[in-house]
């Protein structure tokens, strides 16, 4: 029994798993950069005397709009279209979920990564892969 095709591929996976590690720490590093840069903008904007008064005048603003928007929002016609905008943004959600599912599942079983809809018109079907948030192996959701 040759072995050097399970070799290759204990190899390969070795790589993948040290590139996914590697690009995890670079990430990391980045957002780190990125924060201490952004706390130091933040420094600057909150000791200029006309920043902060303009941005105390946008928040005033900003709930002004808030409450107007609220109250508009009683209205009977108002609150039934803002329902309706909800509902439709649930069952979007749940229709695009579905349709990843159908995707993937046809995507397995055609061993394309194309799909012709209805019209003839054809797309690309494409997946994008990313990390939750960090598990335990203990995790019940893991097993």
């Amino acid at each position: 029994m040759d072995n050097k095709p399970k070799q290759q591929t204990l190899n390969s996976l070795n790589e993948l798993t040290g590139l996914i590690n590697g690009h995890m720490e670079t990430i990391d590093r980045e957002k780190d950069k990125l924060r201490k840069v952004k706390e130091m903008l933040d420094g600057i904007l909150n000791n200029d005397e006309a920043y902060q008064e303009k941005e105390k005048l946008a928040k005033d603003a900003a709930r002004e709009k808030q409450n107007v928007k609220s109250n508009i929002l009683k209205q009977p016609q108002a609150y039934d279209l803002n329902f309706k905008i909800k509902e439709g943004r649930v069952e979007l959600k749940q229709l695009e979920a579905e349709l990843s599912k159908f995707l993937s599942e046809y995507q397995k079983a055609s061993g394309s990564d194309s799909f012709e809809d209805a019209s003839g018109e054809t797309h690309q079907i494409v997946f994008t892969a990313r990390l939750a948030g960090k598990t335990h192996l203990s995790d019940e959701n893991f097993k």
